[in-house]
């Protein structure tokens, strides 16, 4: 059943006013907000009680993330937006019975586009910003930060993410341990799985743009590598097999068309902005 409204209805969106206006200046108006979602089963975990990769538990989760921001963008695409801002990635975790481990992810943005009808007049021309393909961007960066990266000369591609879940010896401390002394056994399964991370997000993202094509990205922005704990929990809820992913996020950029007026003449020079109410 096809329901038809007497008006349109109003885009949805969780900008704030300061984001919607900065947008708004440069003619970019929310077409709507974009959820994406995937529950996914990560199947059973076998725990070795020794520190290395889940490779079995990266994978899956690597794969629902994919899925959740392609439902998003597939969204967005329907809403005829030339891409998303503020995507925001949430994840929970369960157990389900038999063991299976479980992890429903979240993606969350707002959809935009130029407005021909009522943005500026100096950039009704500018070329859209939809990817080679046709398909939206997608992008972490909030709308101030969005606006300054076209006055910069770039514009976003994509929402580059890249993750390693380990399993983490807890033999490698003894429970009554007096030491005060480093825990290196500990230190080097962080480090590995927190660089691990980051170089799968950019083997990926390379990967899906090389050099030479339209959208490959000259670098990635707002990077950030988030740590999350989660694993197998015994008697008192204490954590039997501690087992910690790492994802990395940011949002892969590529240079604005020679000649897009959104250019700013001179690059923006940075304010140093100090918070009055802290």
């Amino acid at each position: 059943m096809t329901i038809k409204y007497a008006r349109p209805i109003p885009a949805l969106s969780d900008l704030s006013v300061t984001e919607f206006l900065t947008l708004s200046r440069v003619g970019f108006l929310p077409h709507g907000f974009v959820v994406g979602c995937s529950v996914y089963d990560a199947g059973f975990a076998v725990y070795q009680r020794r520190t290395h990769e889940l490779e079995q538990m990266s994978i899956a989760m690597r794969e629902a993330r994919r899925l959740a921001v392609a439902r998003m963008r597939a969204q967005a695409k329907n809403l005829d937006a030339e891409g998303i801002v503020g995507v925001r990635l949430t994840v929970e975790h369960h157990t389900w019975r038999g063991g299976h481990n479980i992890a429903k992810f979240i993606a969350l943005g707002t959809a935009i586009a130029f407005d021909h009808e009522h943005g500026p007049a100096e950039l009704q021309h500018a070329p859209p910003l939809r990817l080679a393909d046709g398909q939206p961007f997608t992008s972490d960066l909030s709308g101030q930060d969005f606006v300054m990266l076209l006055r910069a000369g770039f514009r976003p591609v994509e929402l580059a993410m890249g993750n390693c879940v380990y399993e983490i010896d807890r033999s490698a401390v003894g429970l009554f341990n007096s030491k005060t002394e480093e825990i290196a056994e500990y230190t080097t399964a962080f480090f590995d799985a927190r660089e691990t991370a980051m170089d799968r997000l950019t083997q990926d993202l390379f990967s899906r743009w090389p050099p030479g094509h339209p959208d490959a990205p000259t670098g990635v922005v707002g990077m950030t590598v988030t740590e999350a704990i989660h694993g197998e929990r015994g008697l008192m809820q204490v954590r039997q097999v501690p087992v910690v992913e790492f994802t990395a996020v940011g949002t892969a950029v590529a240079p604005l068309q020679l000649g897009d007026p959104r250019r700013a003449p001179q690059l923006p020079t940075p304010a140093v902005v100090v918070p009055l109410d802290r």
